[in-house]
């Protein structure tokens, strides 16, 4: 194995990011709340990593620094995709080319699907706009890239001239999903893709979601408050509280053996179904 198939796809060190607590008319800074607290967590290529953690923990927020969208106060990000795989970049060594090179290979898959299609748009359109934005092929090449998006989520071709309003919860996070996958990315953070949809749809986005993700051996950040959707999907789960990871490990392992007294009461919660006589 090569160095560059060894080296983790990202590698986070002593991550902190602090936000100013403001006051008064003039929004002096009276005091600093810390949304991310010294975490450090690697995230090995093709692996689903998860992050859980209540509302608040810093967990989204961490996902957001590591597609570059909030600086880091302090510690580092080192990304090996793309271009990069045999020297890590930082979003900060980069020049505003190399940034928009390396968002290709990078996407995300959003928490509230009625609110992340612009409803403007119809579904052809937002599916087309990343390939636009990157100069990927041909219009005839975007056609089929655009049929072949909508096959692999399990929708219909005939939807292309549809509006995200008239679709369900359900299909239009596939609609996100396939927007996510148009420009073939090696690394996808998912924040909270089920959170928004009925439980009888949770499932079947998950098991999507995992098919794609071993489909392309992409390698995926899962960001979730929901110990038991992570459960069958992620290889490996960080826990967070207030900042901090407070547990990691294999996924089993977290489940079977918990030893952090917030892992406890987070598995505490997740609904057991026991069968009457």
């Amino acid at each position: 194995m090569n160095n560059a198939a060894a080296r983790p796809c990202v590698d986070v060190r002593d991550l902190k990011i602090h936000f100013p607590a403001r006051t008064g008319l003039i929004g002096k800074i009276s005091g600093w709340t810390k949304a991310v607290d010294g975490i450090t967590f690697q995230i090995n290529r093709g692996e689903v990593f998860a992050i859980v953690g209540e509302s608040g923990c810093g967990k989204t927020t961490t996902a957001q620094s590591v597609m570059g969208l909030i600086p880091p106060t302090s510690g580092s990000i080192n990304l090996s995709i793309g271009d990069h795989k045999e020297k890590p970049a930082t979003w900060a060594g980069l020049h505003a080319a190399e940034r928009k090179k390396l968002r290709r290979r990078m996407q995300v898959v959003f928490q509230d699907p009625y609110s992340s299609l612009n409803p403007r748009m119809t579904v052809k359109a937002i599916l087309e706009e990343p390939l636009i934005i990157h100069k990927s092929g041909s219009q005839k090449d975007r056609d089929a890239r655009i049929a072949e998006l909508l096959d692999q989520v399990g929708l219909s071709a005939t939807y292309l001239s549809r509006y995200p309003h008239e679709f369900s919860g359900g299909q239009r996070q596939r609609i996100c999903i396939a927007r996510a996958l148009a420009t073939s990315p090696e690394f996808i953070v998912a924040d909270e893709p089920v959170s928004a949809l009925d439980v009888s749809i949770q499932a079947q986005i998950i098991n999507l979601l995992q098919d794609l993700q071993r489909q392309y051996n992409q390698t995926m950040l899962f960001i979730s408050h929901d110990l038991a959707v992570v459960r069958h999907i992620a290889n490996r789960i960080a826990v967070m509280y207030q900042g901090k990871i407070v547990e990691m490990g294999e996924s089993e392992k977290i489940f079977m053996s918990p030893e952090h007294e917030y892992t406890k009461l987070l598995l505490s919660s997740v609904p057991k179904i026991t069968p009457q006589n």
